[in-house]
């Protein structure tokens, strides 16, 4: 979810079966506007129990695109080091 405090509107991504989880904002080089880049985020799709990376558009929330990968990564993963 996407949301303006200064015009009190929002926008939000919603699609069935699919998680998603921290979100985390790449801003373009040389931006000049907060929203100016993309927003990168790691869901889950448990229909077809797998996990995927997706891309918005930071400004609209349009989704630019999506990357599958093979498998479900558990979430709350990205931050957890295994000795080996």
């Amino acid at each position: 979810m996407k949301v303006d405090t200064e015009r009190g509107t929002a926008r939000e991504f919603w699609e069935r079966d699919l998680y998603v989880e921290e979100p985390c904002v790449v801003r373009r080089p040389d931006a000049d506007a907060e929203d100016d880049g993309v927003v990168l985020a790691p869901a889950l799709d448990v229909a077809a129990e797998q996990s995927l990376l997706l891309c918005f558009d930071a400004a609209t929330l349009a989704e630019l695109g999506r990357a599958e990968v093979p498998h479900a990564i558990p979430f709350g993963f990205h931050g957890r080091f295994f000795g080996s």
